[in-house]
This record gives C-alpha cells, structure tokens and sequence, in this order.
C-alpha cells in the first residue's frame, strides 16, 4: 500500500476503494488509537476529556502541555515524564496538527483584545462531539450518561438550596444530613457538567470554519437548550452559591469531609476507600467552586460565550439567506463617508464608523422586570422587559421596501407535467400494441416504435431474470403485467427486431403478455 507524503503515521492508499462510491467509506476519527504514536494521542484526548468536567470552554495550548505533563507525572515518576516529553521523541505542535486534520480536534482562537494578545498563542482545543464519545465508549464512560442530563431546568437553583441545608447540616455536625445533601449536589454537578461540555463541544465545532445551514441549526438548537433549561438560573443563583461556598470552604476541613463521608458508608469501611470517597468530594467542591466563583468562574464564562454566539449566528444567517430587494441606503453612505473623512482623527472617524454599522458585540443585559419573587417564572412567560434607548443598536440596512419577487417556476412545472402526461400515454399505447402481438414469435413481428422498443426490452429483463431452461415467466415492478418467453420450436433461432433506432437481436421467443392482476 502506498502511503501519501507525510503520512507516515497512518498510510493511505492512492488508490480509491470503488465500494466508497455507494457506501460509506473511511473514518480518520479513530486513526489516533492505531498510529505508531497511539500512546501520545492518548494521552492528549484523555487530557481534554478529563478537563471538560471542569472547563467549559476548552484548553490553550499552554494548558493542554501542562495537562500531558500533569498525566505522565501522576502514572510515571517525574524524571521519566520529562524524558518522554522532549523535543526529539514528543512534539506537541505536531500530535496537536495531526488531531485536528484526523477531525479528533476543533481549533480556534481566542479573540485579540490587546496588544498583548497578538504576540501570545490563542489557540484552544476542544474534542470534537464524534472523537469524544468515541473516546468515552473507549474508555468504558457510557454515553448514554449525556442522555440523563437532559431535565436540567432548575438545577443551578436546586445547587443552591442543597448546599444551603448543607451548611446547617455540617455547622450542626449532624454529618449524616451533610452527606445525604451533598450526594444530591454531587448528581447536580454531574449532570450539569454532561450537558455544558455537551454544548461547548457542539459550539466549538459549529464555529469552525464556514457557515453551512447543518451549523446554524447547531448553533441555534445549542443556544435554545441551554436558556431552556438552566441558563437564566446562571445568572440568578451564581451569586448565591459563590456566597456559601465562600463561607462554607473554611469549615471544611479534610475531617470533616471524612467524617460526612463515613456516615454516607457501613460501618466497617475501611480507609483506603474512606479516603478514595472524601478526595472525590473534595474534586467536586473545587469544581464548584471553580464554576461559580470569581469573575473567572467557569459557569459564567459559558454564559458570555453563549452570549457572544448571538452575534456570528445571526450574521451567518444574514449570509446564508439570500436578501435581495432591500432599499439602496447609498446617500446615508455618501453622508457617513464625508462625517468620517471630516472627523479630527482616527480614533473618532473608527467611532463614527463602528456607531454607523453597528460593529458591537452582542450584549447580556439584566434588566428589571415584574416577576415571581422565587425566580421561578420563565423567562418565555415573562413580561417584557423595559429598554431603554441607549441600548437601542440599529443595522446596516433598512427594513422598509419593496422585496424582490419569488421566481416564478410555474412555466417548468407545467412543462415536466406535459412531459410526464405524454411519456405515460406513449407507454400505455405501447402496452396495447405489445398485447395485441401476444402469441406470437418476435422473428415475425413488423418495426416497432422507439416507446414499444423500451417496452419490450424491459419486458424481456424481467423474464430472463427468472430461472429456468425453457420458459421465463416473470411479473413487472408494478404488477401489473405477466410476460411468459418460450423458446420456438421450430424456424429461425434468433429473431430481428427493426426500430427506429436500430434492429434489437435476440432469440426467436414465442412471447405472451397477461394481466398479472
């Protein structure tokens, strides 16, 4: 087999397998778990699909080196790791490139918002949604996990009241109520994590490269799910949670978390698995706190980002949809072309320009509104919120004028309806031309139209497709016809057929056409 250059690692053929031309064909997916560098690829796609339990928004870089050397470091000792990470038996750029051709990962970039931005690495990895279930099933996760996340609708708020009762719990010390509440709060989490890296990964792979209808409908189901079920709780109880969890964090002390951890076991546990227990209580409490906590917390960094999601998808939209019709705005852009060539300087001629098109990003506004005090009502049924005109932004175009006509098919379709009346009179006349010459050998018959030469040469298919070493007898598709062919006895072998396109030669049948029916 003959590989492509630079493809050393999974050779392919020059050569293309005809099956793919009807059914489905390679998947470059997998590739990583059969290369001749499947350890390292491993280790990368274990590394992003650990951390999606905990960020929301995918790795740079610099994270993703900091999260191989944290793996090799924790299954091999510290000398061995570094060996296995130098240049010239581990290069990260290269295992990283390879993933993303293979369609392991989704690429991009972090928006430039500084000087400073330009001259770092902005490059973030995600593990695109077929590469992460498919290492997930690997590895033994069941998918069917995503599956149970998805009534999630008040579970910011139940977090909250959980870890509410929590705390009076363990201030009381009655560490059997603390453990029964926590384990609620730990199903919370997880479910809540299922579904957030869930839709990252479908955002960060609908984001990549150009807009086609598949990504917008992503973008927008992706969107809907996540204000349905728990993305206005976000900015409700995030503020509460970070609150307890900030008051709680002090008291909970590795005995304490020991102590919860023991009541929710029999009584003869041992340590070691009293010890396993309380470190992943104490994981799930970090991750808490990482996601609700801060003006860096996790959760509402998937909130801006959803945020910011508004703005590509409906410019997308805006390109994919054809917009013809629309009312010529040319004199505005004459006046705005002559304010910005009077502007005193750069800086205000940009912000007359920006102000003119509206070049701003989409924006999350909490604003007051008449609701239940339990925050309860949603956000579809809820009465409108007043905006006021500073935050009134208006497009690029009018959206007053004439549109442009639909196209009119009405002529095409009238003319397939006449194509299609004429082809089935053609062959209903050829029917009864063929049936009247039942009974008969094809060596006797006279010239035969172009319609009753189709006819007859699909008739003839469908009773030689039936076995058999004298008579064919075969039904047509739509059952409507029996034709029996029966070698002649006598005369001529062969019989020739003249049509207008030609002669048709074949054995001498003694041809018979009934209703099937």
């Amino acid at each position: 087999m003959t590989g492509h250059a630079g493809d050393e690692e999974l050779p392919e053929s020059n050569t293309a397998d005809p099956w793919a031309a009807h059914l489905p064909g390679q998947e470059l997916v997998p590739a990583y778990l059969v290369s001749r560098f499947a350890a390292q690829y491993r280790v990368i796609v274990e590394v992003l699909l650990e951390a999606q339990d905990t960020s929301l928004t995918g790795l740079s870089f610099d994270e993703v080196a900091v999260g191989v050397r944290g793996y090799l470091v924790e299954r091999l000792s510290a000398p061995t790791a570094d060996n296995l990470r130098a240049d010239d038996a581990f290069s990260l750029d290269a295992r990283l490139d390879r993933l993303v051709k293979w369609g392991v990962l989704t690429r991009w970039q972090d928006p430039a918002r500084t000087g400073e931005d330009f001259l770092r690495r902005r490059d973030r990895y995600q593990l695109t949604p077929a590469a992460a279930r498919l290492h997930a099933f690997w590895t033994q996760e069941l998918a069917s996990e995503e599956d149970a996340a998805a009534d999630l609708t008040l579970a910011p708020r139940a977090i909250h009241d959980r870890l509410q009762v929590f705390a009076t719990a363990v201030s009381a010390r009655d560490y059997m109520a603390a453990a029964a509440e926590f384990q609620q709060v730990i199903g919370l989490h997880h479910g809540m994590a299922v579904a957030a890296r869930t839709w990252q990964r479908s955002l960060a792979h609908a984001l990549s490269g150009g807009p086609d209808p598949d990504k917008q409908d992503v973008l927008w189901r992706t969107l809907r799910a996540y204000v349905g079920m728990w993305g206005e709780q976000v900015d409700v109880h995030t503020p509460r949670i970070a609150a307890l969890i900030e008051e709680l964090t002090p008291k909970l002390t590795e005995s304490v978390w020991r102590a919860c951890v023991r009541s929710a076991l029999a009584e003869d546990a041992i340590d070691d698995v009293i010890d396993l227990q309380a470190a992943r209580w104490t994981q799930t409490w970090t991750a808490l706190t990482g996601w609700f906590s801060g003006a860096e917390g996790q959760a509402g960094r998937l909130r801006r980002q959803l945020r910011d999601l508004v703005a590509p998808w409906a410019r997308n939209m805006h390109i994919l949809m054809d917009t013809g019709g629309v009312v010529t705005r040319r004199a505005e852009l004459l006046r705005l072309a002559r304010a910005i060539e009077r502007a005193p300087d750069d800086e205000v001629a940009w912000r007359i320009w920006d102000t003119a098109v509206g070049v701003f990003s989409a924006r999350h506004l909490l604003l007051p509104a008449d609701a239940a005090d339990d925050n309860t009502q949603s956000w579809a049924d809820g009465p409108a919120a007043p905006v006021t005109a500073r935050f009134r932004e208006h497009g690029q175009k009018a959206t007053v004028g004439v549109r442009a006509k639909k196209l009119d098919y009405s002529a095409g379709r009238a003319a397939a309806r006449r194509t299609r009346a004429a082809t089935a009179a053609a062959r209903a006349e050829a029917e009864a031309s063929l049936r009247g010459r039942s009974g008969t050998q094809l060596a006797g018959w006279a010239e035969l139209s172009e319609p009753e030469l189709d006819l007859l040469v699909e008739l003839l298919g469908v009773a030689r497709e039936s076995p058999g070493q004298s008579a064919r007898v075969g039904v047509t598709g739509d059952g409507r016809w029996r034709v029996t062919l029966t070698p002649a006895d006598s005369g001529s072998g062969s019989a020739v057929v003249p049509s207008p396109r030609g002669r048709l030669v074949t054995v001498n049948w003694y041809f018979e056409l009934d209703s099937a029916r």
